[in-house]
C-alpha cells in the first residue's frame, strides 16, 4: 500500500489563468574559435556555457503552464546537437561565435519552435561563470 493510494483529484484544478514566467536553465560544453578580426582569434576549448531562459505561458485548465518536458525535447532536438561537445565553427559556420551572436541564435532557433500560446521573455547566457550577456524581448523588439 503506498501513501498515495487515497490521494483524489482536487475540486478545481486551476487557481488562476495568468501569465507567468517559466524559468529553464541548461548547461553545454563546446570548444569555439571566436574571431577578433580577419587575422586575430581567441580558441576556447571546453568552454562550459550557462543558459538561463524565462519563457511567458499561461496557466491552463489544470494549473499547469508549458511542461518542461516540452521545452526540454526542443532544447534537445534543436539547441544541443548543434552545442554540446561540438566545435561551434562547424555546426553554426555561418557566424563569428561571440556570445552575442550565439545568444540571438538561440534566441531565434527557440522561438521558432515554442508552441504558439508560449514566447520568450529573456535568455542569459555565461560563457563563463562571472561574464554573459543578456536578450529580452524588449531588445528583440528593437
Amino acid at each position: 500500500m503506498s501513501k498515495f493510494d487515497n490521494v483524489t483529484p482536487p475540486k478545481q484544478f486551476a487557481q488562476h489563468h495568468k501569465t507567468i514566467l517559466v524559468l529553464r536553465h541548461y548547461e553545454f560544453t563546446a570548444d569555439a574559435r571566436i574571431f577578433l578580426s580577419e587575422t586575430a582569434h581567441h580558441d576556447l576549448k571546453d568552454n562550459r556555457y550557462l543558459i538561463d531562459i524565462e519563457l511567458w505561458s499561461k496557466t491552463d485548465d489544470l494549473g499547469m503552464a508549458i511542461d518542461f518536458r516540452i521545452i526540454d525535447n526542443i532544447y534537445k532536438t534543436h539547441l544541443k546537437p548543434k552545442l554540446d561537445g561540438q566545435l561551434l565553427n562547424e555546426t553554426l559556420p555561418d557566424m563569428n561565435i561571440t556570445l552575442e551572436n550565439l545568444i540571438y541564435w538561440f534566441w531565434d532557433t527557440l522561438s521558432a519552435h515554442l508552441p504558439e500560446d508560449v514566447s520568450l521573455n529573456a535568455i542569459t547566457m555565461y560563457e563563463t561563470p562571472e561574464q554573459g550577456v543578456r536578450f529580452t524581448r524588449d531588445i528583440m523588439a528593437q
